[in-house]
């Protein structure tokens, strides 16, 4: 992550498997010669190359320092490292839940605390103006679609989704779609762990689970670890207890990688083994509705990541929030429309520009949600931008999909 610190541009290395906790700032020269680190050049040759590509002149004792503080703060890959993960991935597959890993640092972690913090943003500025309904007298929705940035940044534009959930009986069982945010190798990552929160648990609903994992063809559990500290789908699960308590109903917690790997520039449906999948995954949908269940799509996603945070060039200024709230707007009529390939490809036109880290979530939804019997085009409910410390914007949005009347 691009920072100033002390009056000097650097760059901040994270650990996303956070296998370290230790955040490490490198200078623009110190994050080149980093970039050399491949574990097949000896340190001369590292030297060599760096040293006529920038027309410097540093010597083995430099590069051994950078090499020296790169371990001690975990961010080579070694042996250690390796134990690490492995430890890592093996407690988190013996663990019946999936832990809250972000209670305590991204919201409250004592459950009346938490309540009260989103219960007020149903009454911030940019909420719904009012509190959850006190009577859910419509038919539970067969979509939803909420942000999943940080609740300080976004949460009214959470309550503008849940305050309407709140006016709708709750569905049988949501399917729950996050971005994996890491992006593993398999399209859709399972997991069969139950969700902790600090106001319960999301249970998964084990009859569903087994229908979809039943229709891909790789190990759904293969790249399971991302669940362990991805936050698209934690944050769901927290507004989901929050809303209904101990009658929330169960869940499919599913975290979506990027299809761009499979259809760079057309339509994911395009792709057979994908659009055979989504297929066979509204196939499960409708046998689960055919036999009286209310199934409803959820899709924690945000939009566009625009600026040097996210390795633009660019300057944010309120002409390119504003250029980014129409094109993202024209994206959105199309996914209120159910059009998944229309919206899809609004998205990638121009090289992807606006880098909408849902892309593939979103239009996993749209097309699970269109294939439930009788769904009508979704209601945008609130859209909104916000910016990120490290330079630069991100957008999101709330929408309800009903059945037709």
């Amino acid at each position: 992550m691009p920072a100033v610190e002390e009056g000097r541009e650097v760059f901040y290395l994270r650990d996303l498997e956070e296998l370290s906790e230790k955040p490490l700032a490198l200078s623009a020269g110190g994050m080149l010669l980093v970039s050399l680190l491949d574990g097949r050049r000896t340190a001369a040759q590292t030297i060599e190359i760096f040293n006529k590509s920038t027309g410097a002149g540093i010597d083995e004792a430099v590069l051994l320092d950078l090499v020296g503080a790169l371990d001690d703060a975990g961010y080579l890959e070694t042996p250690e490292i390796a134990k690490k993960r492995a430890d890592a991935l093996a407690a988190f597959r013996a663990s019946p839940k999936r832990p809250a890993a972000f209670a305590g640092t991204a919201y409250e972690a004592a459950a009346p605390a938490l309540g009260r913090e989103l219960d007020a943003f149903f009454t911030a500025e940019k909420g719904p103006g009012r509190g959850k309904a006190e009577k859910a007298d419509k038919p539970a929705p067969l979509g939803l679609v909420a942000p999943h940035i940080d609740f300080q940044r976004g949460g009214p534009a959470y309550a503008w989704a849940y305050r309407a959930l709140s006016e709708r009986r709750p569905p049988d069982v949501v399917v729950a779609l996050g971005v994996a945010h890491v992006s593993p190798n398999s399209p859709w990552t399972f997991t069969p762990k139950d969700y902790e929160t600090p106001l319960g648990a999301m249970k998964v609903d084990g009859e569903l689970y087994d229908a979809l994992t039943k229709k891909v063809w790789y190990e759904p559990r293969a790249d399971e670890w991302v669940h362990k500290n991805e936050h698209s789908l934690e944050f769901q699960a927290v507004w989901l207890r929050h809303l209904w308590g101990d009658e929330a109903p169960p869940w499919v917690p599913i975290l979506v990688s990027s299809f761009e790997r499979f259809a760079n520039d057309e339509s994911p449906s395009k792709a057979p083994t994908i659009e055979k999948a989504l297929k066979d995954f509204g196939e499960a949908l409708r046998e689960q509705t055919a036999r009286g269940r209310r199934v409803m799509v959820l899709c924690g996603i945000d939009l566009a990541h625009v600026g040097p945070r996210f390795g633009d060039e660019l300057e944010i200024t309120p002409e390119l929030e504003r250029k980014i709230e129409g094109e993202d707007r024209k994206s959105l009529v199309d996914a209120m429309a159910l059009d998944a390939d229309g919206f899809y490809k609004s998205v990638i036109a121009d090289g992807h520009w606006r880098k909408v880290c849902g892309l593939s979530a979103l239009y996993t939804g749209l097309r699970l949600i269109k294939s439930l019997d009788g769904a009508a085009p979704g209601r945008l409910l609130a859209y909104g931008q916000a910016p990120d410390p490290a330079g630069g914007v991100v957008s999101f949005a709330s929408a309800v999909f009903d059945a037709k009347s």
